[in-house]
């Protein structure tokens, strides 16, 4: 009888061990990468479903284990809805506890087609890096962590241009000029046009002065000049007619020819679209009327009738 005791002890004893160690194995973290993710807990997400979705995403070893402890803890029934920023590199009982307390607040930063950089600026909480460059800010909403930096913002803003860049490039037909000259060519046609039509259209047109050597005379990059240097309270108010020759500036593009030296705000990808897509045509000029609609001509006198009976 003692013997059949001992042997049951023993058991038991090599069992429980057996779960301790399994246990402790399988709560440690999953790597030392601290590199964090996003992860969300919809509302009502029960806590089997919210264990295999953090085994799946790689940051727990072992769903039973974070079942257990999260009983052992008291705060199965504890688990909050919401978005959580975890990595790898905290244990399981660590990642039960922040899921218990609540997700991180994130805030969503939205850019807007044809805004220039002091328009953008204030929405960066600490600030615009110095290392923000006109044109590349890609206009897009964006959700982000209150605790990045500008430059980590910045960032990720840089990640979607290049992406958003490498599909409007797709099957380009305007071979003409380089990358760095279609974020220019795209942010004067954000600013002189509307649809995605009337941008592959205008982006035509201002092609054709391009290859006969004609000055762009586009408003936009004089009214870029213009605000550069006066800093107004509201940025791309109309151009007055007599701006074009007093304001001094390799931006006037009245008074240079070809591209101006930068992009003049940041363009949208239907601009860079219609940068790398124009639509050919005969015209050389264009404007947009009181009826809010595109007016080409080929001619100088065709283009002053239409300023005569769309403008005026």
């Amino acid at each position: 009888m003692t013997r059949v005791f001992v042997i049951i002890t023993l058991s038991l004893t090599f069992f429980f061990v057996g779960i301790f160690s399994f246990l402790k194995i399988n709560t440690k973290p999953v790597s030392t990468n601290k590199t964090t993710s996003m992860f969300v807990i919809e509302d009502g997400q029960g806590l089997v479903d919210i264990s295999e979705k953090l085994k799946s995403n790689s940051l727990i070893r072992n769903k039973y284990s974070f079942l257990f402890y999260s009983y052992n803890l008291g705060l199965n029934n504890k688990l909050q809805s919401g978005t959580f920023r975890l990595s790898p590199s905290l244990s399981t009982q660590e990642i039960i506890i922040k899921l218990s307390k609540g997700g991180v607040s994130d805030y969503w930063l939205k850019i807007i087609e044809g805004t220039r950089l002091e328009e953008i600026a204030s929405l960066f909480p600490q600030g615009l890096p110095t290392t923000a460059k006109e044109g590349y800010l890609f206009p897009d909403s964006y959700l982000i962590p209150l605790y990045f930096t500008s430059d980590q913002t910045l960032e990720v803003i840089k990640t979607n241009f290049d992406k958003k860049f490498a599909q409007a490039k797709q099957g380009a037909t305007n071979q003409t000029l380089t990358d760095q000259e279609i974020v220019i060519f795209a942010s004067i046609i954000e600013r002189e046009a509307r649809t995605l039509k009337s941008k592959q259209e205008v982006a035509g047109i201002l092609l054709n002065r391009l290859k006969i050597g004609m000055a762009l005379q586009a408003d936009a990059s004089v009214i870029y000049a213009r605000d550069s240097k006066s800093k107004p309270k509201n940025y791309w108010q109309p151009l007055k007619s007599i701006e074009i020759t007093s304001v001094k500036s390799p931006y006037n593009t009245y008074q240079y020819k070809g591209l101006p030296p930068k992009p003049i705000c940041n363009p949208g990808y239907n601009s860079l679209y219609a940068a790398f897509h124009p639509i050919e045509s005969s015209y050389f000029y264009y404007i947009t009327g009181n009826d809010n609609l595109m007016h080409y001509a080929v001619t100088l006198e065709e283009h002053n009738s239409n300023i005569t009976k769309y403008l005026k």
